[in-house]
């Protein structure tokens, strides 16, 4: 659900500063950013947490980007080249401390103003809100961890999550570097995997995300092989 955006003072006066003169000066509108996310993923595993933001611009790439936090600062910054293209995606990831109080103090909960400008001269601005509500965690019903499973008996399953708005599935061979990726809705919780799909004889690795309707996700994951 999107939220109203006020965006504060400091942030009013901080775009002017961010961004140059010319265009404005004509009364020319900012363009928008056409995707914006801001979420949390947490792996309950590891107890790693990381803070994911994705910036999709328009049709020019931008020579400059900048993210400030609900508290005013700066937590991110891009400047490229203005002779060249541009980028027009950006995929930003924090770090991964086990401490997730101090990723949350990075990046505190609250919209965020994203503003760039494009290689022609064009500003670009936006707003997404992060929340800092931690998604649910399922449980790995099968394979066990350290299983042996034949590849034509293949399962995977999970425990439902409440709240769960999709489950992100990936399967990932250790041993040959492939990797699949599912995303399944509610009441699922299991997928049978084609023979085809798998490699003999490899270790594998099955984690299941849990997505919820603000966009954070938590994932648990667990090792299995397959049988020579």
């Amino acid at each position: 659900m999107k939220r109203p955006i006020a965006l504060p003072l400091f942030v009013v006066v901080g775009l002017a500063a961010i961004l140059a003169q010319p265009v404005l000066a004509k009364n020319k509108p900012c363009l928008s950013f056409s995707e914006l996310r801001m979420t949390l993923e947490q792996n309950a595993t590891d107890g790693d947490t990381e803070v994911v933001l994705f910036a999709k611009g328009q049709d020019d790439g931008l020579s400059r980007l900048v993210i400030t936090a609900p508290d005013g600062r700066r937590v991110a910054e891009f400047k490229g080249d203005h002779g060249g293209i541009g980028i027009r995606e950006f995929n930003l990831e924090s770090a991964e401390p086990p401490d997730l109080d101090a990723v949350l103090a990075s990046f505190p909960e609250g919209n965020y103003f994203v503003a760039g400008r494009t290689v022609n001269g064009e500003c670009i601005t936006g707003s997404v809100f992060l929340s800092h509500q931690i998604a649910p965690a399922t449980t790995l019903l099968s394979p066990q961890e350290d299983q042996v499973v034949p590849v034509d008996q293949l399962v995977l399953g999970w425990s439902a999550v409440a709240g769960a708005e999709r489950y992100v599935v990936e399967l990932n061979n250790e041993t040959t570097g492939s990797e699949f990726t599912f995303e399944v809705f509610p009441p699922t919780t299991s997928m049978a995997i084609p023979a085809q799909f798998l490699q003999r004889g490899s270790e594998y690795q099955f984690a299941v995300g849990v997505r919820t309707a603000t966009g954070n996700i938590t994932f648990v994951e667990t090792t299995f092989f397959t049988a020579p």
